[in-house]
């Protein structure tokens, strides 16, 4: 029975799509530490977890505290 419920197709689409939509926000965060690692506030380890744990907060926060403004 539980071996069934792991191995079905999702029944709806929506399954698969909405996990991507919460993880490339979070991905271009983490590019955009890699690529600029001068930050405010924290580290860029810290911004990094910050983004990869704290969801939307997260990247909200690095967004509009973690950016250096002269890039």
């Amino acid at each position: 029975m539980l071996a069934d419920s792991l191995t079905a197709a999702p029944s709806n689409p929506w399954v698969a799509i909405v996990p991507l939509i919460a993880l490339v926000p979070a991905i271009l965060c983490m590019a955009d530490i890699a690529r600029h690692p001068r930050t405010q506030q924290f580290s860029p380890q810290m911004w990094l977890a910050i983004c990869a744990f704290g969801n939307v907060f997260g990247l909200f926060a690095y967004l509009r505290f973690g950016r250096s403004q002269d890039r």
